[in-house]
């Protein structure tokens, strides 16, 4: 494992209440076959890594890392040049002065702790890991050679007593120092062991209920209100694994789990914030369709209620989530009234069709010219299935003009499309329909519900003969 890349941050200073006298951290590093004359100090904080402290080498060969205030408890690395070969080490909030020693050949074996019972103890499990899993590689490789069944049966039970042994240390570890950072962060890594659920003899059903009930228990072993999983390797790939592979990915199921998420993390404002943050720019970046309902909803519901972020990111935040809110999936889609060339009105509530499709383009956008035949040939076969095609040409101004001419170029017959344009923004359409950018397609049903919307035009017959099936299938469940 290496660090590929350390972004450099600092944090802001803080200090903690704590029942004795410890004003701030002092780290000694003392690293046998270690040539370079510096050493960095590192943290995990959610996703990524950080640099907290350099220290060089002094005279008597410690590094030493120092100052008057206290670091935040988490999980810290020893970064190792010249490969960035992290050694971690646990920190917690009452216990920051303390020294390491060590073979920067072989760390973790090697390791001696002097002044922290914490880090004690977590080396002292890693390296009986390590003794275990010696004796589990030479277990294999005898496996490997064996061409005795009854040897292999053998091996096999020496494996696995093997491995109820190191779960009962893991365990045993875990009790002992409870409080501890390293058997919090130890605890955190084990995954809930799901019921064998007796008795049930259909395997579907079997899945169905083991994975519900291994959803429901996720998090059982990690804490989500402890602020030191924030500073761990441990909570991101949880929470990332949770919410893009467990939770059904639909937007309302994401909406739904990040709520039970926020709630777990109440007790720590810090994984709160940075989770809010973080969702939101996730969602903000979706490719997925319909996964703006997610933005939208981590943006209106959190990030626009809470009091830490800037004024400016703020107010564009909450402008977008503004913006976005009425044109999500499932909502009524904003009625419009434009023109046609003869400057005549029409409504698109006017629109007599099972499925309207709303198509904005412009006549200099070359995405729309190379989507024009896509549009012709999807009109052609759906003119008499109830589908009818409602083209807006965003052309302003006095280049409104231009909007005719780029009808008949693409060859948007009146005979297939509504043609209408707009060209002094009376309608407002840019704003209701957040066309920021052209082209943009917009899938309506008969009461005008969004049912799909942001579509490429080479996906518009598929994703049509899609939305015609499902609305369908609706209509047969209701009946």
């Amino acid at each position: 494992m290496t660090i590929k890349h350390l972004l450099f941050a600092v944090l802001g200073t803080f200090s903690l209440l704590h029942g004795f006298a410890q004003k701030g951290y002092e780290i000694k590093v003392k690293l046998e076959n270690y040539p370079p004359q510096e050493l960095i100090l590192g943290f995990h904080y959610g996703d990524k890594q950080y640099v907290k402290d350099t220290a060089q080498v002094a005279p008597d060969g410690y590094f030493t890392f120092r100052a008057d205030t206290l670091f935040k408890p988490g999980v810290y690395l020893l970064v190792l040049k010249p490969d960035n070969k992290p050694v971690e080490f646990m920190l917690p909030a009452d216990d920051q002065v303390f020294t390491l020693t060590t073979d920067a050949l072989d760390p973790v074996a090697k390791m001696k702790v002097k002044g922290s019972d914490d880090n004690t103890a977590f080396f002292n499990y890693l390296k009986y890991l390590g003794e275990q899993r010696i004796l589990a590689d030479t277990i294999r490789a005898q496996m490997g050679r064996t061409k005795s069944k009854s040897d292999s049966l053998s091996l096999q039970g020496q494996l696995t007593g093997l491995d109820e042994k190191v779960k009962k240390a893991q365990l045993d570890y875990i009790s002992k120092n409870a409080t501890t950072v390293g058997a919090k962060v130890v605890k955190g890594s084990i995954e809930p062991e799901i019921p064998s659920f007796a008795g049930t003899t259909d395997e579907k059903e079997l899945q169905r209920k083991r994975y519900f009930w291994y959803r429901e228990h996720f998090f059982d072993n990690l804490n989500l209100s402890d602020p030191v999983y924030l500073r761990s390797p441990l909570l991101h790939p949880k929470i990332d694994q949770f919410m893009t592979k467990i939770v059904p990915q639909h937007p309302d199921s994401v909406n739904a789990f990040l709520d039970t998420l926020y709630k777990k993390m109440e007790g720590s404002p810090e994984t709160h914030r940075f989770y809010v943050t973080h969702f939101l720019n996730f969602y903000a970046k979706s490719q997925l369709v319909g996964f703006d309902a997610c933005y939208v909803h981590v943006g209106k519901n959190y990030f626009c209620r809470a009091t830490w972020p800037g004024k400016d990111n703020l107010e564009k935040v909450c402008d977008n989530v503004r913006r976005l809110e009425p044109i999500l999936i499932g909502k009524t889609a904003p009625n419009i009234v434009v023109k046609d060339k003869n400057n005549a009105n029409h409504a698109l509530y006017d629109v007599d069709a099972d499925y309207t499709v709303l198509f904005f383009w412009a006549p200099d956008c070359g995405h729309c010219k190379k989507a024009a035949p896509f549009l012709v040939d999807f009109a052609k076969k759906y003119k008499d299935k109830g589908v009818k095609v409602f083209n807006v040409c965003t052309a302003v101004g006095d280049k409104g003009g231009e909007c005719w001419k780029g009808v008949e170029e693409k060859g948007f017959d009146d005979t297939l499309f509504f043609n209408y344009y707009d060209p002094y923004l009376q309608s407002r359409y840019k704003t209701l329909y957040d066309v920021q950018t052209t082209p943009q397609i917009f899938i309506l049903d008969r009461k005008h519900e969004i049912l799909m919307k942001r579509i490429g035009a080479e996906q518009l017959d598929k994703v049509m003969e899609q939305t015609m099936e499902i609305e369908a299938n609706k209509k047969k469940e209701k009946k």
